[in-house]
């Protein structure tokens, strides 16, 4: 390894050790960041990442932060199946601990055909923003309008059955059950050999209230150090028309971290 190899990845390493940047965990899980790197291998029976992210800050308090990240997928040569899980513990001024994480499932059928059915189940919890837990199942139809080796594209839309219970130590529980609508928007192109930008969009809302949603966009940039090592700078931003206990309507992630592919 060259030094100017090896100074590039202590950069890189630095960086995402000593900067880390979040205010309030996006609500909405991102399916497609993740799968739109899987797609991109239809020879690899299995395929996966991990992210690790630690950062420690200190301002008026102290407030230390541990996540992980670890998705797969299995290929079976004409569908593909995804796992995600994701865990972040968040420790104030040595006292208070707060966890964030979510499981999900999802099962792509005849991918390589330009419409795919998708079904799909999921587990959510977020303490940061008073959500005890979050059920959902539901399925979909996905679109493929970009094929090419340098730009990807796809439309998904569906439905799903989305159970809710939200609550804080000010605010008494409030349980939801709905049946929503889902849908989004997928752009992955490649900037160059090591640089991958990604851009998605989400909006999701109940049938009846179609034009109250909760939407989301998030951009993605990929810089390749190796053929295992990656690094990622991902902002997300979510605006929720009518959240569902008293939190702000808009909230915001700005992260970067390093990404371990398998």
């Amino acid at each position: 390894m060259s030094i100017s190899t090896r100074f590039i990845a202590f950069f890189f390493s630095s960086v995402f050790f000593l900067v880390s940047v979040s205010v309030l965990q996006a609500q909405v899980l991102n399916v497609e960041s993740f799968r739109t790197q899987a797609d991109a291998d239809t020879t690899a029976a299995w395929n996966g990442e991990t992210v690790f992210d630690v950062s420690l800050s200190k301002f008026n308090e102290q407030v230390f932060k541990l996540g992980n990240e670890t998705n797969a997928a299995y290929f079976t040569g004409k569908h593909r199946y995804l796992f995600l899980t994701s865990v972040e513990l968040i420790n104030v001024d040595g006292s208070s601990v707060i966890s964030n994480g979510y499981f999900h499932l999802r099962g792509t059928f005849v991918e390589q055909r330009r419409f795919s059915p998708e079904i799909f189940t999921q587990f959510q919890y977020n303490e940061n923003l008073g959500l005890k837990e979050r059920f959902l199942a539901g399925g979909s139809v996905r679109y493929r309008f970009l094929n090419r080796d340098d730009i990807r594209g796809s439309v998904v839309t569906g439905l799903m059955y989305e159970h809710e219970k939200w609550g804080t130590q000010e605010q008494p529980n409030i349980v939801n059950e709905y049946i929503k609508s889902t849908s989004n928007v997928a752009i992955r192109g490649q900037l160059s050999e090591t640089t991958q930008l990604l851009m998605i969009g989400y909006y999701q809302a109940r049938p009846d209230q179609f034009l109250k949603p909760r939407v989301t966009s998030e951009n993605q940039l990929n810089m390749r150090i190796s053929r295992h090592l990656t690094y990622r700078v991902r902002f997300t931003l979510t605006y929720d028309t009518e959240p569902v206990i008293d939190i702000p309507n808009l909230t915001y992630t700005l992260r970067n971290g390093l990404i371990i592919s398998f």
